[in-house]
């Protein structure tokens, strides 16, 4: 039974019939438990709370230097392919699992893509799962095209160009081509006129042809508001309104070549030109540089002799680079023995090709190109600052090298007056450019005229 409540008159106080004075301060002690728990139940979750957020933004910390880590793997890869592509511009393998000790993490792959006017690199790196991908867009070097020129560009009879054009200007064809085609302002494509690849146009396209590859435009429509295609066909993608960078066109070509083996200006038969190849010490993957402070001339007169070629030969041997600060004329046949025989001809100036000659090697000119006569051929890969006149006239008539007084050599004569005549280029009579890589790839790890420009780097997705 219960106690009951009674109140001490002496006192005043009152207690609990049953209950005693222990048993009552007991019960006021276990009250503040139930506080006590909930005290510590709140404080462990706090901490655990705390826990958690300082573990996230631990992980967190070293996720970021994760992805640095995998960015730099990424970018390592874009560099190995540079310099894949620096000593061979043909080259496409990309790369698969790479490992770069010491560095933790490898690069997955690194994809190789050639467009009309530039190499798209992919390179995709790794650590510890965590993965992160660039894509850069490399301007193609100018010697990988069969014909490069600064400015303008007219594409009709007699010249016919079999690779890839590239003009920083505009190009108007009125002949098919068998490559791509990039100019750096507008195309323009005539009637019943085919390009086999694809095209890039910095701005308008106007094809009233038929492209069997992609066609990359600049703007959405042509200056009259036409749809870039209106008159013509694509058999591949038209991508419309793509802004995008064209590489510049390079300054001193020359300035890197000023420190080579010294030739003397003149004129000379290709039989004496390789004695000073031959006597030229080999640099780097064994390409001889020469540099002729003035005009040089490669002939069948031997202007040091005072006489004919006699036994001059058409063929060379080796691998070398031949600057001039001023104008090169190349007057005679110049033939590479065998395919692993290549020299490049760089002109601070002009370029002046005969009529009638054939010649295995890769052209170079800072200012123009110039050629009339009979046919010629060129083996290589042309790059001139530019060609504005082409016209079927075999120019026999104005200036052509016949009757020429090889006894009183005179360059400015000879080169300025009797082959350039006016114009900032031209071409008279039939001319062939034939691409040939095997060529290029010889002597591009020493060919300045590429720059490798860079047009865009960025982070890309990883699908």
């Amino acid at each position: 039974m219960a106690g009951t409540w009674r109140r001490s008159i002496a006192t005043g106080k009152g207690r609990i019939d049953g209950v005693g004075l222990s048993e009552r301060c007991w019960h006021r002690r276990g009250s503040a438990l139930p506080g006590v728990l909930l005290a510590i139940l709140v404080l462990s979750l706090l901490g655990a709370g705390l826990l958690s957020l300082s573990l996230v933004e631990r992980q967190g910390a070293a996720n970021e230097v994760k992805i640095t880590q995998a960015t730099y793997l990424a970018e390592a890869g874009i560099n190995l392919a540079l310099a894949r592509l620096r000593h061979n511009p043909g080259w496409r393998d990309g790369l698969g699992e790479t490992y770069l000790p010491p560095a933790k993490g490898r690069i997955i792959s690194v994809s190789v893509v050639s467009q009309a006017a530039s190499y798209r690199l992919r390179s995709v790196g790794e650590i510890d799962g965590v993965q992160r991908a660039i894509e850069v867009d490399l301007a193609r070097p100018f010697f990988s095209y069969a014909l490069a020129s600064a400015g303008d560009m007219t594409v009709k009879n007699p010249l016919t160009i079999n690779g890839d054009l590239f003009a920083t200007g505009s190009i108007y064809l009125q002949k098919g081509a068998s490559g791509n085609v990039a100019a750096g302002v507008d195309l323009t494509i005539q009637n019943n006129t085919t390009v086999q690849g694809s095209v890039v146009t910095g701005r308008y396209l106007y094809n009233y042809g038929t492209i069997r590859g992609d066609a990359t435009v600049g703007q959405f429509t042509d200056k009259y508001g036409n749809d870039p295609n209106y008159y013509g066909r694509v058999d591949g993608q038209i991508i419309k309104g793509l802004g995008f960078s064209f590489p510049a066109w390079p300054g001193d070509l020359v300035a890197p070549y000023t420190g080579g083996y010294p030739l003397p200006a003149g004129e000379y038969t290709l039989a004496r030109l390789q004695d000073f190849v031959d006597n030229a010490p080999a640099g780097d993957n064994g390409i001889k540089i020469l540099y002729c402070n003035g005009d040089l001339i490669i002939s069948n007169w031997d202007h040091g002799k005072g006489q004919g070629g006699g036994n001059d030969t058409d063929f060379y041997t080796g691998k070398a680079i031949i600057a001039a600060a001023g104008d090169i004329t190349l007057s005679k046949d110049i033939r590479a023995t065998a395919s692993s025989d290549a020299w490049a001809f760089v002109a601070g100036n002009d370029i002046i090709l005969d009529g009638g000659v054939t010649v295995d090697v890769v052209l170079v000119s800072e200012g123009y190109f110039y050629k009339q006569g009979a046919p010629s051929t060129i083996n290589g890969s042309l790059v001139t600052g530019g060609i504005e006149e082409i016209d079927e006239d075999d120019g026999h008539g104005n200036g052509d090298n016949q009757g020429e007084d090889h006894g009183n050599f005179n360059n400015e004569g000879r080169g300025k007056g009797g082959k350039k005549g006016s114009g900032h280029g031209h071409i008279k009579g039939q001319l062939e450019v034939f691409y040939d890589n095997n060529r290029v790839q010889v002597l591009s790890p020493a060919l300045a005229a590429a720059g490798w420009q860079v047009l865009s780097w960025r982070g890309a997705s990883l699908y």
